[in-house]
C-alpha cells in the first residue's frame, strides 16, 4: 500500500511541476515560489480575465481563496475562473450541459443545504429561467486518496424530499462505506447536490463535474481509475432530481472549438497553453 501511495505522490508532484512550467513559459516574467504559487493572484490569470470578472465574489466564498490557495499554478479555482471568466460578462455566448443563452454566471456561490454550519461553494454557478447548472472543478486535488464524511445532521435532519432520492441513497452507502470511492471526493458531490436542490427546488439542475487531466493520461492508470469511478457514482445516482454530468477540462474546450463565437477560440489557445500538458 506504501509503495502504491509513493506513485500516486510522484504522479501529482509531476502534474503539478508541468502546470508550474507551463504557467512560467506562458507568462515568462511572473515570479513563482518552491511550492508553485504566484505572488499576485492576478498573476495566474489568463489574457482575458481580469479581476473584475470574480474577485468580489471569491472574496465573499467561504474559503478565502484569493489569500493563498487561488495563486497555485496548480488551484482548481483559478482553474475554474480562468475557463470561465470571460462570460462573467457574456453569459449568453455559453453553451454548457444541452443549454444556451444563460442569463449570469457566478464564481464561489454559496448554496445552503438547510442545514447548519458552512454551506457548500460551487466554483461556478450558471443559470437562466428554467435551468441552474453548478460546476465543481477539480485539477490535480483527486490524485489522493478520500475517505468520504458527513456531519450526523445530513441523515438526522434532512426530511424533505431530498430523502428519498438516489443521492440521499448513495449517502448512506458511503456512510456505511466512506472509503468506496478512492480517488473521487464523492462527499463533495453529493453536499453539492442537496444545496442545490434546497436552493432551487422547482428549477431543472445539474451538477457537472469538470476535471483536469494531462494529454498523456492514458499513460497512467490513475487517471482510468478515477474516471471509472465517476461513472459508477453517475449510474448509482440515476434518473435524479439532479442530473450528474462530468468530463474533463479538455473535452470541453474541444467542443467550444467546434461551436462558439470567434473570441473563444482564442480564449481556448490560452487555455491550452496553460493546462494542456504533458507530464513525465
Amino acid at each position: 500500500m506504501g509503495r502504491k501511495a509513493d506513485v500516486h505522490t510522484d504522479i501529482r508532484q509531476r502534474a503539478v511541476l508541468a502546470l508550474r512550467k507551463a504557467l512560467k513559459a506562458a507568462s515568462p516574467g511572473i515570479d513563482l515560489d518552491a511550492k508553485g504559487y504566484t505572488t499576485s493572484y492576478a498573476d495566474n490569470l489568463v489574457p482575458s480575465v481580469t479581476p473584475a470578472d470574480f474577485e468580489r465574489e471569491l472574496r465573499q466564498g467561504s474559503g478565502d481563496e484569493l489569500a493563498r490557495k487561488f495563486r497555485a499554478a496548480h488551484s482548481s479555482s483559478a482553474l475554474a475562473v480562468n475557463c470561465f471568466g470571460p462570460f462573467k460578462r457574456n453569459p449568453h455566448d455559453l453553451r454548457m450541459c444541452g443549454d444556451r443563452n444563460f442569463a449570469s454566471l457566478h464564481f464561489e456561490k454559496k448554496c445552503p443545504t438547510g442545514l447548519r454550519g458552512t454551506p457548500p461553494n460551487l466554483d461556478v454557478l450558471i443559470e437562466k429561467s428554467g435551468h441552474v447548472v453548478g460546476i465543481e472543478s477539480k485539477c490535480t486535488e483527486y490524485v489522493s486518496r478520500h475517505t468520504a464524511r458527513f456531519s450526523p445532521s445530513y441523515e438526522r435532519n434532512i426530511r424533505d424530499a431530498r430523502r428519498e432520492s438516489g443521492w440521499f441513497q448513495e449517502m448512506l452507502r458511503l456512510i456505511r462505506e466512506p472509503r468506496a470511492y478512492a480517488w473521487l471526493d464523492a462527499a463533495q458531490l453529493l453536499k453539492h447536490a442537496f444545496g442545490l436542490m434546497h436552493c432551487f427546488p422547482n428549477r431543472r439542475l445539474t451538477l457537472l463535474y469538470l476535471y483536469w487531466e494531462p494529454r498523456n493520461a492514458d499513460d497512467y492508470p490513475l487517471f482510468e481509475e478515477h474516471r471509472r469511478e465517476v461513472r459508477a457514482l453517475a449510474e448509482r445516482i440515476g434518473d435524479a432530481r439532479v442530473a450528474l454530468e462530468a468530463m474533463p477540462y479538455n473535452d470541453l474546450w474541444l467542443s467550444w472549438d467546434e461551436a462558439g463565437p470567434p473570441w473563444l477560440r482564442n480564449h481556448v489557445q490560452d487555455l491550452r497553453a496553460r493546462y494542456a500538458v504533458t507530464i513525465r
